[in-house]
């Protein structure tokens, strides 16, 4: 007996909260990596970090050889700290732009109500946006940056070429911050109806986190901005450290992240499914 595979159709076997997710994943990750939207955003993201990085690079080796021709100290600021600074703050403030529409424009423009109206269900709609978006921005915005800045500072700085698994363990580091901020925009998605609140949202975390920490120390525990920008001139950012080798001042930053991502999505899938359309 023959299978007809002529069919555009396909039968799917999911069942419970995951019905509907396969397709719908399908279509994020085409809207992703079968368009020009992973050209133009990785394009984007080497234009912001990569191209700056560069510049300073280059203006940096100057400043160092002249301060050492003059017999003074090199300067405060080095290549591995702004490429953390850099990679994480410019992909949080991107994050929250890429993502911002991801559910109030679907929502506004009747999408999800149509979507919704087949065997689909509520969690796998967000969990579809969660997983094709992180997967865009960490290949577009972390991932091929990250390679790019190596080989940029292994071969214009005195760094030379820095261990690979420690760069990697930096670059995982600006993975799981941004992850960080597509969490919290996507939560503030399902709670809002117009994308200037949605936005909102994470933007005044981001800047509170920045500058309460300075105010209140024990906060600079649980701010995702610590993660890149250090608490303090006394102490590295999370990123820096992981790239020298270094343990950073504290783990416990990471594993704040880590649980806020996941309770992010909690409250997103939970506000979702009780929506009305």
């Amino acid at each position: 007996m023959s299978t007809d595979t002529s069919s555009p159709f396909q039968m799917v076997q999911e069942r419970g909260w995951q019905r509907g997710l396969g397709n719908l994943l399908r279509g994020e990750l085409s809207r992703w990596f079968k368009t020009r939207k992973v050209w133009l955003h990785t394009l984007m993201w080497l234009l912001i970090i990569n191209l700056i990085l560069f510049f300073t690079t280059i203006g940096l080796s100057e400043a160092t050889k002249e301060a050492a021709a003059d017999g003074e100290p090199p300067p405060k600021v080095e290549t591995v700290m702004l490429y953390g600074v850099f990679g994480g703050m410019f992909v949080a403030f991107g994050v929250m732009i890429i993502v911002q529409g991801a559910i109030v424009g679907e929502k506004r423009s009747g999408t999800a109500a149509w979507v919704l109206s087949k065997p689909v269900t509520r969690t796998a709609f967000v969990v579809s946006r969660l997983i094709g978006n992180s997967l865009g921005v960490c290949v577009t915005a972390v991932l091929v940056p990250g390679v790019v800045a190596y080989l940029t500072m292994g071969a214009l700085t005195p760094l030379g070429w820095l261990p690979p698994l420690n760069f990697l363990a930096g670059m995982s580091v600006i993975a799981l911050s941004a992850f960080f901020w597509l969490t919290l925009t996507l939560m503030a998605g399902t709670f809002f109806r117009a994308a200037g609140g949605v936005i909102a949202v994470p933007m005044i975390g981001f800047f509170a986190g920045w500058l309460l920490p300075s105010v209140v120390r024990p906060l600079m525990y649980v701010s995702p901005v610590i993660l890149f920008v250090g608490p303090g001139d006394e102490f590295p950012g999370v990123v820096t450290s992981l790239i020298y080798g270094q343990a950073p001042f504290s783990w416990i930053p990471v594993l704040s992240a880590a649980i806020f991502s996941v309770a992010f999505v909690a409250i997103a899938i939970w506000r979702f499914n009780r929506q009305e359309f």
